[in-house]
This record gives structure tokens, C-alpha cells and sequence, in this order.
């Protein structure tokens, strides 16, 4: 199944939260050229799985999408076997964040409000095909506190923001 949301022209990324008995969750990622927009294209959570199983769960996905070369990624940093298990997977560097998850976590809420007051012509949107466990995940997030409730899937979009933009600070 090819994604009409995914540009094989722009990078794409994942943003990874780990878990075992709680959602493990792979978030494919992509910004514009402009890097004015950033779409969530799809996720994927995963439950009772190791971290070797979670990646290659998730390379299926990226090549049933349809989905080219990987442009890289970030995850927790508590979990060095995950980031190693996808790095290997998808043969990319998945790292865990330059900056921390509280950054992180501030930089989604702009990236949320800029996709508002644009009515998703900038910032933070998620493409259809996302999972209603993560938009229900991403309507809490102005009244989320991380490590509580459901956080999944906010956990891996701050992990990549503090990865992807934490490059250029």
C-alpha cells in the first residue's frame, strides 16, 4: 500500500517510544522541504514485543508503505537496545535526542499551535492513516504531563524534536 501523504523527494524519520507491556510505538515522520510543515505520516504501537521484533515490525511497515531510504531517527535514550535493534533494522542511525524531552515537549506545542492558527498549512498535522490511539493521545497534549497518561506516541514526536531540531541548535 503506497502512501499518497508520503514526497519520496523530502527525508523521513522515525520518532520511537519504547515499551514492552505498555505500546511500544514507531512514528514515521516527514518535514516539507521548507521544513515549515511536518507530517506524522503513520504509526504503528506494538505490545509484548522485544525490541529486535519492534524493529523488524517496523521495516515491514516502511517497506509495505511503500516508504524509500530512511533518513534517520530518535528514541528514548533509556533504551540502547531499542535504538540499537532499529539502527540495525533499517540500516540509519536512530540515536537517542540532542536536546532533552522537556525541550522536546515545548517544541510540539509550538509546532500543535502553528498547525492551528494555519489550519495545518505549517507545523504539526498527522496524515488520516494515523491511528486513533495517537489522535487521541495528541488531543490531551496541551493538558499532558509527560510520564503520565496515555504518552506513547507524544513521547516518540518529542524525541524527535529534540533530535531533529536539537541538530541546529
Amino acid at each position: 500500500m503506497e502512501d499518497p501523504y508520503y514526497d519520496p523527494d523530502c527525508d523521513l524519520y522515525l520518532g520511537i517510544d519504547k515499551g514492552f507491556r505498555n505500546p511500544n510505538v514507531t512514528l514515521w515522520i516527514q518535514p516539507d522541504r521548507k521544513w515549515e510543515r511536518v507530517i506524522v505520516l503513520f504509526a504503528h504501537y506494538q505490545v509484548l514485543r522485544t525490541p529486535d521484533e519492534n524493529a523488524r515490525i517496523a521495516l515491514n511497515i516502511h517497506q509495505s508503505r511503500g516508504y524509500g531510504q530512511l533518513t534517520g531517527g530518535w528514541g528514548d535514550p533509556s533504551a540502547p537496545d531499542m535504538l540499537r535493534a532499529y539502527s540495525l533494522a533499517f540500516e540509519v542511525e536512530i540515536a537517542g535526542p540532542r536536546q532533552s524531552v522537556a525541550w522536546g515537549h515545548e517544541i510540539v506545542k509550538q509546532w500543535l499551535k502553528a498547525a492551528r492558527m494555519t489550519r495545518g498549512a505549517a507545523g504539526l498535522v498527522f496524515s488520516r492513516f494515523c491511528p486513533r490511539e495517537l489522535l487521541l493521545e495528541m488531543s490531551q497534549y496541551e493538558k499532558h504531563e509527560p510520564g503520565k497518561g496515555p504518552h506513547h506516541g507524544p513521547d516518540g514526536l518529542r524525541y524527535f524534536y529534540a533530535g531533529w531540531k536539537g541538530a541546529s541548535s
